[in-house]
């Protein structure tokens, strides 16, 4: 069993409303309790939905030719969901302070850990047809420097990673997908683990179907893996694969509306996805 002091985790929680964060800060703090290093990184599309419906403005969500959906950010937007990310965040630290974890957000303008290439133009897919969207201020995460978070946990704090980079030309931000930056994190960190958690159990053949679970996948069945994934399932699958290629041992999809979900993921609850799963993690 290795040591406690050496097991380097990262977790992501979705921002999407019928996430529950609260039972799986709880189970995050016991691991930190125990010498753990973890790292939260976080979405805020729930957030960012509020602001949207307060601002008069309906956040426009586009799909690629390649089936992939996400956000379309021009700059006002990008602005709103900053505010996002720092409503999301705080109450994350409010939430961790009350279980005596100590947390710092980590945000491009103050410590660059992701880079990012911006995407300018959109392809996307509206009624059968294809068209181009410009001014787009979302990016592909380039790069991770794990500088910023060795500090924190130096310092004693959980380093809290929005779904926000640096854009690489060093123009400000961008918003990125907060599971590739996840990915991205963990195998820059060499972390042992990576956990993306959602309100799914993980990736299911039938996606209105819990049943139909798909307990584990391996890097060498990948294109079985991947004609499962749906929506939103695409990326998260994506970002596994992602963390895998880059030397993350495991990574688990899982349900943040258990009991214990991080403990449940632990132990192998969800979708175990790895090079060759060879047991669950202790």
């Amino acid at each position: 069993m290795k040591d406690p002091k050496n097991i380097i985790g990262v977790v992501k929680i979705g921002g999407a409303k019928g996430n529950a964060p609260e039972t799986l800060l709880r189970d995050l703090s016991l691991r930190l309790a125990a010498g753990e290093k973890w790292v939260l990184v976080h979405g805020a599309s729930g957030a960012m939905e509020d602001l949207c419906e307060a601002a008069g403005r309906e956040p426009q969500y586009v799909t690629s030719p390649s089936g992939f959906r996400s956000r379309y950010v021009p700059q006002e937007t990008l602005r709103l969901f900053e505010y996002a990310c720092a409503s999301f965040s705080v109450g994350l630290i409010s939430s961790l302070a009350r279980l005596g974890v100590p947390a710092e957000p980590l945000y491009p303008v103050d410590a660059v850990t992701g880079k990012a290439r911006r995407k300018d133009v959109l392809r996307v897919v509206e009624g059968g047809k294809k068209r181009i969207l410009r001014g787009n201020y979302s990016g592909s995460v380039t790069s991770f420097d794990p500088g910023p978070v060795l500090d924190s946990w130096k310092k004693g704090f959980l380093p809290l990673l929005p779904p926000l980079a640096s854009d690489e030309d060093g123009k400000g931000s961008l918003n990125v997908d907060g599971d590739r930056l996840a990915a991205a994190a963990a195998a820059a960190l060499g972390a042992d683990i990576l956990l993306i958690f959602t309100n799914v159990p993980g990736l299911m053949k039938d996606p209105s179907d819990p049943t139909s679970l798909i307990p584990e996948g391996y890097l060498e069945d990948w294109e079985d893996v991947e004609s499962f994934a749906k929506g939103n399932m695409k990326r998260k699958i994506l970002a596994a694969r992602e963390a895998i290629e880059g030397g993350v041992s495991k990574v688990v999809l899982a349900d943040s509306r258990n009991d214990r979900p991080l403990i449940r993921a632990l132990d192998g609850g969800g979708t175990v996805l790895c090079r060759k799963c060879t047991g669950t993690e202790e």
